[in-house]
């Protein structure tokens, strides 16, 4: 494998090591690998993006290391490094939340609109993971955006847009207020989609949404260094249909609220002290009452409740720059099922999927950032944390107990990480390598989950309380180089995992759901890994071109050297974007090999290669104190009929859809 990977990678810089200037003007960034911040703009961004009011799932796309899954046209699941939920974090400025779903039809990511985004910070592994907690794959924290403290004025900004495939509306307004000692940005966002289509004009039945997200974000200054801050969203879909799953969505409910103290320019050692109290309470309801022929109707809901509080303190000593923080947090995570047979002299029947799981985690974290001279930086961080988990409902503990007679109600774990990243900086180069090693605790569905029947391999799941936490080594690394006019950057990482956690068939259990091929139940495996690869080069040409051309390959392994489920295949992405004064355009040409290291034994079949093409245009229109801003453009210019290796059950995605967002500055 690891032949077969530097071989890759060689091509790839031969490829484009040769890629060369046309002149002289510097526009291309640097980039930080292994700790990308992207930025996500407060409405239409005219110069950089293609499609401004974007859904959050489209927009991830983009991220570095960061591969959705998608079961239908919302709500798709966030996976960085090719590690899906139970083996990364992903925050709210900091916050936990948890999703409330045993399907993960709710993600975190799903209760956040972009026009409430400042920035989107993507931590591979286990290096630069303050807010991190309980993984080894990644962090992604959805940074919130903050008016700040101005000079006195009000602005309001309005939105729409419209794409022709699923007939998909947005709206929103929004306004900020701002001045030397308070601040205030609010807005209201609305989507509607009725059914997509896939290439060839075929309706994917059960894709339609709606969802409403309304948030707040202020800050009051105390004093001239001290300043409160809190953050009020509320978000709610309602009729989400998921046309990769059995059920589809009736509500899911998001109330995330926080108040922050913020402290700054303490002394010449410490620079700032934030402290952060948070709470959350996500409700989801799944159900299948507009599906036809369902055999048994079933009603699902689920919540998540989580409290919690972080103390972070930032500051400098000589040649040191060092990060504090302590963090705890409080969960609860509860589910159910009932079942109602068709015949209704028969009484309905219950049966608890998480049985109200608490979790209690406290965490120590500290890093320290060593500028040994002016071409070498080195970096050391850790993260040390206690968890209590178990099983609060007596019902449901007697339930599992009937399958594990010894578990404990409760069970203390203790997790930690600790790693390394050295950074050498030589004229236009820059190299830098890293590692790292830590563990994760089993998740709420791998240790507690019942009887969860999974779509992708058509098993019910059980979870195994006795699990082993996982544990994962990573090395990493990354070539930079940057010129005033063009830049490559090359980087790699490789995770070997031990005590792996994954389903495996039990026969002696029996399905609980009608029609389901048997019942898998969590377990260790000895050993796994993960290698993942991806080249990026950028070049600007003839003043106002800018070229991107971006290449990704993975490759994952279980104990018996077989494929893992759910790892990219070699992907591509190249786009030419035009950019001047108040003008763009761009063309952008994207597309995957087949999938042919696919895992049948976790449900997959191979996935066809696919190409795609999309086209944008966009202008800035000033009008007096106004200004607008119009994007429009066609993706899937020839409307192919495909799917990705991340598609659940190859569910296939949209055709051509012809898109036009609006944004009105006031």
């Amino acid at each position: 494998m690891m032949a077969k990977s530097v071989l890759i990678i060689g091509i790839f810089v031969g490829c484009f090591y040769s890629v060369r200037a046309q002149n002289n003007k510097d526009t291309i960034r640097n980039i930080l690998i292994r700790e990308v911040v992207v930025t996500a703009k407060t409405g239409l961004d005219s110069i950089n993006e293609s499609k401004p009011l974007s859904s959050i799932d489209e927009y991830m796309q983009h991220l570095p290391n960061v591969n959705p899954i998608r079961r239908g046209g919302y709500a798709w699941e966030p996976t960085i490094n090719n590690m899906a939920t139970e083996r990364i974090s992903v925050t709210v400025d900091g916050m936990k939340i948890f999703c409330a779903c045993t399907d993960k039809m709710d993600p975190v990511t799903s209760y956040v609109e972009i026009p409430n985004l400042d920035n989107i910070h993507v931590g591979s592994g286990m290096g630069d993971n303050l807010h991190g907690t309980n993984s080894i794959g990644g962090s992604l924290d959805m940074k919130l955006q903050k008016a700040g403290f101005n000079s006195q004025q009000l602005n309001f900004s309005l939105n729409s847009a419209y794409e022709t495939n699923g007939n998909y509306w947005v709206e929103g307004i929004g306004a900020v207020y701002t001045s030397p000692r308070f601040y205030i940005n609010t807005g209201l966002f609305h989507r509607k989609s009725d059914d997509y289509k896939a290439g060839g004009d075929q309706t994917i039945d059960f894709s339609q949404f709606e969802k409403t997200n309304v948030f707040s974000n202020l800050g009051y200054r105390l004093t001239a260094n001290k300043t409160i801050e809190g953050t009020v969203i509320y978000d709610m879909a309602s009729d989400v249909g998921y046309p990769a799953l059995t059920m589809d969505v009736k509500s899911a409910k998001g109330l995330i609220t926080s108040v922050s103290l913020l402290t700054d320019n303490i002394s010449d050692v410490l620079s700032t002290w934030e402290t952060k109290l948070y709470f959350n309470d996500i409700k989801h309801v799944m159900d299948d009452t507009h599906r036809p022929d369902v055999v048994m109707h079933m009603d699902m809901p689920g919540k998540s409740k989580t409290g919690g509080y972080y103390m972070t303190i930032k500051g400098r000593l000589l040649k040191h720059i060092i990060v504090l923080s302590q963090d705890s947090y409080y969960n609860q995570s509860w589910a159910d099922m009932t079942m109602y047979p068709k015949n209704t002299s028969d009484q309905p029947m219950f049966m608890y999927t998480w049985p109200d799981v608490r979790t209690f985690n406290a965490a120590v974290y500290a890093e320290d950032k060593y500028i040994i001279d002016t071409q070498n930086t080195l970096q050391l961080s850790t993260k040390f944390s206690f968890q209590n988990d178990g099983v609060h409902s007596d019902f449901g503990y007697q339930t599992l107990k009937v399958y594990y007679p010894d578990m404990a109600q409760f069970q203390n774990r203790f997790l930690w990480n600790v790693a390394a990243k050295y950074t050498h900086y030589w004229k236009d180069l820059q190299l830098k390598l890293g590692s790292s090693y830590g563990c994760r605790a089993p998740s709420v569905t791998e240790a507690y989950g019942f009887f969860l029947f999974n779509t992708f391999d058509n098993y019910d799941y059980i979870g195994n309380p006795h699990l082993k936490n996982e544990s994962s080594a990573e090395v990493n690394g990354a070539f930079v180089l940057n010129k005033r006019t063009y830049s490559i950057t090359l980087d790699g990482s490789y995770f070997a995992f031990s005590n792996y956690i994954i389903g495996k068939p039990n026969t002696s259990y029996a399905p609980m759901t009608i029609g389901a091929s048997g019942v898998k139940v969590f377990q260790n495996l000895d050993h796994a890994s993960i290698f993942n690869t991806s080249l990026e080069t950028k070049v600007l040409f003839l003043h106002d071109f800018h070229w991107t051309n971006h290449l990704t390959y993975s490759q994952g392994e279980d104990n018996s050297n077989k494929p893992l489920p759910l790892i990219a295949p070699f992907s591509y992405r190249s786009a030419v974007d035009y950019i001047r004064k108040r003008i763009s355009a761009g063309i952008e040409a994207q597309g995957a090999a087949t999938h042919s290291q696919y895992s049948a034994e976790y449900g997959e079949t191979e996935t066809p290669a696919y190409f795609l093409l999309n086209l944008s245009a966009g202008y800035d229109l000033p009008l007096g104190k106004y200004s607008a801003t119009i994007k429009a453009g066609v993706e899937n210019l020839f409307d192919r009929k495909y799917s990705t290796y991340a598609d659940w059950d190859h569910i296939l995605r949209k055709g051509r859809n012809i898109f036009i967002n609006l944004k009105l500055n006031i």
